[in-house]
């Protein structure tokens, strides 16, 4: 049972990291004002420090930098809670001791697993110091905590770039087996096969990331791929440099870290904010912005920019009579047939319910406009074949034109839902341009 000591000023962080401590067997302390951890470390010494980087009174960093200005502290583990990534930061708390890191929000077993790992890795360095073979264990014990870690690792000589270690993780992504990597340098691997972790050009494009660790002490990539099932890989890169008892930087690791699912959950988020969930049609905010750059366009070019306002005639009998899932298969159905009709460059978007808008660029002239309006109508005129259900819908639309009827967003669209209005007063499924509904003053 190792005592671990909590230093934050978020009371229910440390009570939910004392929580997870005392459920791994250990003893928890805390400590919320980080302006008396140096003189509570005077009267104990943890087995393990866990220290937040931004605290009010003295923050984790400057305690980091006091702790290791103490001979008699200086071989305490620590490591750093943070909600920060900057690559300066971690580089920073690396070089001033800090033996791992963990950002918030804290995940627990992510939490766990650096404890395990830091509370082995202290007590196996102090035991080695008495012990002869101390050079074998550290060794064995390195190489048991990278083949334990999900990132892959390898050791690279500063200067000749050979492979020293690598990690199982590391291997299995190179596809290659021990003796093909280690004692090799990186151009040797890459003749064997190409990987992100160890790509190095040299070229003034996409410098050598070693050549940049040892320039700036720490380098970081971000590399997109192929993987072997064509689908798309993200990694994640960072290399440091390691110093020798001289203070002399000898060695580089260098960490890969797949974040494949991380970046697929980003674009489903980011896809999410601007695309209706029913139809993944543009929604309302990537529409205006879409109008708003096709009318900078249409001013640059002096081309003509057509808005258009759909509204499903009498679409609320059907929701009525066959069910609300009945309707969102429509309203699927009706956003493809839509999209089906337009351009790369035009726009399709659901601004809600069962209306519908899209935005034409690059438009010759106003023939040109009422012709997709026709392909509108009689694409939708089809009958719909939704679970055994034959469903017939139409659609009214309205349509104002850049120049013609004005030249900002918001007038267009208050002029284009005129122009529908008059659609569905003269019967529906039909279309209706503003500008013959008013004489030209």
């Amino acid at each position: 049972m190792a005592r671990i000591l909590v230093v934050d000023d978020d009371s229910q962080a440390i009570e939910q990291t004392a929580r997870l401590i005392t459920t791994a067997g250990h003893e928890a302390d805390f400590l919320l004002e980080s302006q008396y951890l140096l003189s509570k470390l005077e009267v104990e010494i943890p087995d393990l420090l866990l220290l937040d980087v931004n605290m009010p009174e003295i923050d984790g960093v400057t305690l980091l930098k006091r702790i290791q200005a103490n001979p008699h502290l200086k071989k305490m583990p620590i490591i750093m809670i943070t909600g920060e990534s900057e690559e300066s930061l971690i580089q920073e708390c690396f070089n001033l001791g800090a033996v791992d890191f963990v950002n918030k929000p804290i995940r627990p077993l992510e939490l766990l697993s650096r404890i395990r790992i830091a509370l082995k890795t202290s007590a196996y360095i102090q035991a080695i110091h008495s012990q002869k073979n101390a050079l074998q264990r550290a060794k064995s014990f390195t190489d048991a905590i990278l083949d334990s870690m999900k990132d892959a690792i390898c050791v690279i000589d500063q200067q000749t770039h050979t492979i020293l270690e690598a990690n199982r993780v590391c291997l299995e992504h190179l596809g290659l087996p021990r003796h093909k990597v280690i004692g090799k340098t990186c151009v040797e691997v890459l003749l064997q096969k190409s990987h992100a972790c160890l790509q190095c050009t040299g070229s003034d494009q996409d410098p050598c990331i070693l050549q940049e660790t040892m320039a700036q002490g720490l380098a970081f990539r971000e590399v997109s791929t192929t993987g072997r099932d064509q689908k798309p890989q993200h990694t994640k890169i960072y290399t440091f440099p390691i110093r020798n008892e001289t203070g002399m930087a000898d060695r580089i690791i260098c960490l890969e870290r797949d974040v494949t699912k991380t970046k697929e959950l980003e674009n489903r988020l980011q896809h999410l904010a601007f695309h209706d969930p029913l139809t993944h049609l543009p929604n309302r905010q990537l529409f205006d912005d879409r109008l708003q750059q096709a009318l900078a366009q249409g001013r640059r070019h002096s081309q003509i920019v057509a808005v258009m306002l759909f509204d499903l005639d009498h679409f609320k009998q059907i929701n009525d009579t066959l069910g609300h899932h009945a309707g969102d298969l429509l309203l699927q159905e009706v956003a493809k047939r839509l999209n089906a009709c337009i351009r790369e460059s035009d726009t399709v978007a659901r601004m809600g319910g069962d209306e519908f808008t899209a935005v034409l660029t690059n438009v010759t002239d106003g023939a040109h406009v009422r012709r997709v309006a026709r392909k509108f109508l009689k694409e939708l005129s089809r009958h719909f074949i939704l679970e055994n259900h034959k469903m017939t819908i139409t659609t009214s639309i309205g349509v104002s034109l850049y120049p013609e009827d004005g030249d900002e967003m918001l007038d267009l669209l208050n002029k284009a839902d005129k122009a529908l209005y008059q659609a569905k007063s003269v019967g529906r499924n039909n279309v209706q341009f503003f500008s013959q509904l008013e004489p030209k003053r």
